[in-house]
């Protein structure tokens, strides 16, 4: 698993410079996220105060689905620390991510591509993000993105996490 650190980020602009972006995303119950995105920090409205884990994934990416297991777990375990985003990236609509989440018993809250404004592309961008899933954004507490990591993460490299960037 490759850890990219955010300063790799902000260094990683393609040569494309990003102003501030103001997205607002739908998840696949018709929730609006409000987001707030300039250089390290992605300060998402919904989820003030707490550690977040954007995670790209795929309904056909069986390394995605080894990680659900740890997602849920720590959703479930941590709830006022912590809140999973999971953006699918495979085309997939709102009603097939929707009975996939229910067949997979997923507790986080789920988007589709479609649905998620410029922030699939502003992510790939800063962090040059060639689509490999699953994909995982770290942000603490205070919304500023931490780390980006490619592959499956580990239970306890979760739970690090959310003790680490908590407030």
């Amino acid at each position: 698993m490759k850890k990219t650190v955010m300063t790799t980020l902000t260094l990683l602009l393609m040569g494309t410079t990003l102003n501030a972006q103001e997205i607002e995303m739908f998840d696949t119950n018709g929730q609006s996220y409000h987001v707030s995105a300039q250089n390290d920090d992605i300060k998402i409205q919904e989820a003030e105060g707490k550690v977040v884990f954007i995670e790209f994934f795929g309904l056909n990416c069986p390394a995605c689905k080894q990680a659900m297991p740890n997602l849920i777990e720590v959703q479930s375990k941590y709830p006022e620390k912590v809140k999973v985003l999971a953006i699918e990236v495979q085309k997939n609509d709102v009603d097939p991510i929707n009975a996939y989440k229910k067949a997979h018993g997923i507790n986080y809250t789920t988007f589709s591509n479609f649905d998620v404004g410029y922030m699939t592309r502003y992510i790939a961008d800063k962090s040059g993000w060639g689509g490999a899933i699953p994909y995982t954004v770290v942000i603490d507490a205070k919304g500023r993105v931490q780390l980006t990591q490619a592959g499956v993460i580990s239970k306890s490299e979760l739970e690090s996490y959310i003790t680490n960037y908590s407030n």
